[in-house]
């Protein structure tokens, strides 16, 4: 973001979003009852805050508010009286042109309303909203969580994906997106040499690996 201030007054009070650098900021001045404990924020007060959270926040689990999840996956790390934390969630998602994805968040908390008698360590796959909502524990910023799961079955840890997995998931989405001929592609097969396609992404795994 270059310049702050003209950023702010080109689309002030405007009723869209605009994607920065780090995430996306809601002008719109009715988006802010959206944002659970922020609801009585002011207006200026909410832009700065959103602005100072770009690059703060969950990115996935930001795709996904943009876009439609479709499943989550976790292990549970922690249990209170309220809460239920996961080590790790695991997100399968689709873009609205039907590409899908794939990622995974760190140390996730969520109401436990809902999720029954599982212990730490068990492993469970369900569906969720995403939502916006101001935490101060360290400041203000806006982040995304998930909230109101629903379909929630046990499974077992080997059905998590491993992170060699995510790294070959995440690996064959770029080179799709930035192949010479993904304009005359089908996406059923790739056009490529198999042997050069293997090689690329060989390399691109000891990349992502250090």
């Amino acid at each position: 973001m270059e310049n702050l201030d003209d950023f702010k007054k080109a689309h002030y009070r405007k009723k869209v979003c605009v994607a920065d650098e780090g995430g996306v900021v809601f002008f719109d001045p009715g988006s802010i009852k959206d944002v659970v404990g922020a609801e009585k924020m002011k207006y200026d007060e909410y832009l700065d805050v959103q602005i100072a959270s770009l690059g703060k926040q969950r990115s996935y689990f930001a795709t996904c508010y943009f876009n439609i999840p479709l499943e989550f996956k976790g292990k549970v790390e922690r249990i209170t009286k309220s809460n239920i934390c996961f080590e790790r969630i695991y997100i399968s998602g689709m873009f609205s042109d039907g590409t899908m994805f794939d990622g995974k968040e760190e140390h996730v908390w969520m109401n436990k309303n809902g999720f029954g008698p599982f212990n730490i360590g068990d492993c469970v796959q369900f569906t969720a909203e995403v939502y916006r909502y101001l935490k101060t524990s360290n400041g203000k910023f806006i982040d995304y969580s998930l909230r109101n799961p629903t379909g929630i079955t046990k499974i077992q840890s080997y059905d998590l994906p491993t992170d060699e997995e995510l790294m070959i998931q995440e690996i064959n989405s770029i080179i799709c997106e930035t192949c010479y001929l993904n304009e005359h592609c089908s996406y059923v097969s790739c056009m490529r040499p198999k042997k050069e396609i293997q090689q690329l992404k060989k390399q691109m795994f000891q990349m992502m690996k250090k």
